[in-house]
């Protein structure tokens, strides 16, 4: 018996035990299946599993009904907005306070004028022109309703009113954008005519081409000569950044819009020129608008109103509007080129 615990010593002696690890011996002959090497990803050997047993991993309690059993699931709270879109000429564009159910205006359209006389001499009575022009006013409207159960089921994590009255009132934002560059009141009889139907006196087709310098430039003579003043430009990316590559060819750098501060505007001969995303954008189809903006406003006869409806349904229901149409009191001051590639 001495005999066999004298052996069993010297076997597991810290000597032969050390020796029996360098020489990578361990799990070749029943120490416990370690071997010295335990992981290694190149020759696929893990054997960490084996090293350290949990009771409770990542997996345990099998699929809940989000993620498995025992982890919850965290949803970020922030709504990432994947339908954002840019209203620059909405928030460029003035708004003035109306009454009535129309905005009429009246424009001077022709001056009688002033004549030299001798002293004394007979006078006659200068005629001026006026005309009345009316345009309707259009109702744009956003509705919304939350349940009671989805208000109740949502606390603490986000506020649902709060959620949709934002998504609502961005909506009605981007109604206006659109409208304002394509708005056709024939048709969409409840929308009011946007900058591409109501710029008819100074147009020019490219008819599959592109634009120019010398084209742009003689759109800016154009409507200077109709007594208009462009100020303004907008167009797609794509013709945006066309346009952008010419002038490349005449200037090292191209000066930037500081004064409204739209990313990647710049100026050419004194008009800003910026990218709508609401700008037609097919082949052929793509054009630069030139506008004179001090005949270009919204016409407002009731600005964005909130306001809470009934409802007998377990929730409430409320909707946004507004009163309003898009006004260019004189036309051929601006201008617009279509038809580019």
């Amino acid at each position: 018996m001495n005999a066999i615990f004298k052996s069993y010593e010297d076997n597991f002696s810290i000597e032969t035990c050390k020796s029996r690890f360098d020489a990578g011996n361990i799990g070749k002959d029943g120490f416990g299946g370690f071997s010295k090497e335990y992981y290694n990803p190149w020759n696929k050997v893990d054997k960490r599993i084996d090293i350290a047993k949990v009771s409770i991993d990542s997996q345990t309690g099998g699929a809940g009904t989000a993620g498995t059993a025992l982890v919850p699931v965290y949803p970020d709270p922030s709504i990432w907005d994947r339908t954002i879109r840019q209203t620059p000429f909405r928030n460029l564009t003035p708004r003035r306070a109306v009454k009535g159910l129309t905005y009429d205006y009246i424009p001077l359209t022709a001056k009688g004028g002033a004549e030299w006389a001798a002293e004394n001499a007979a006078v006659s009575i200068q005629t001026d022109s006026y005309e009345r022009v009316s345009v309707a006013i259009k109702f744009l409207y956003a509705k919304g309703s939350i349940s009671g159960p989805a208000i109740a089921g949502m606390r603490g994590f986000i506020d649902p009113t709060q959620l949709d009255l934002g998504v609502k009132t961005v909506s009605i934002y981007e109604a206006e954008e659109d409208a304002l560059i394509n708005g056709d009141s024939s048709t969409y009889v409840n929308e009011p005519d946007g900058m591409i139907q109501q710029i008819t006196t100074n147009t020019t087709n490219r008819a599959g081409g592109y634009p120019t310098i010398p084209l742009i430039r003689a759109e800016f003579a154009t409507t200077f000569n109709a007594k208009g003043l462009v100020t303004l430009a907008i167009t797609d990316a794509s013709t945006h950044n066309y346009v952008k590559g010419l002038l490349m060819d005449l200037q090292r750098t191209i000066t930037p819009d500081t004064m409204f501060g739209i990313p990647d505007a710049f100026v050419l001969d004194g008009v800003t020129f910026i990218r709508d995303i609401f700008m037609p954008q097919g082949a052929s189809a793509k054009r630069i608008l030139f506008l004179d903006m001090r005949y270009i406003f919204f016409a407002v006869l009731q600005d964005l109103t909130y306001e809470e409806k009934y409802t007998d349904a377990d929730g409430y229901v409320y909707m946004l509007k507004e009163y309003l149409t898009i006004a260019n009191t004189f036309e051929a001051a601006s201008s617009q080129m279509y038809g580019i590639a």
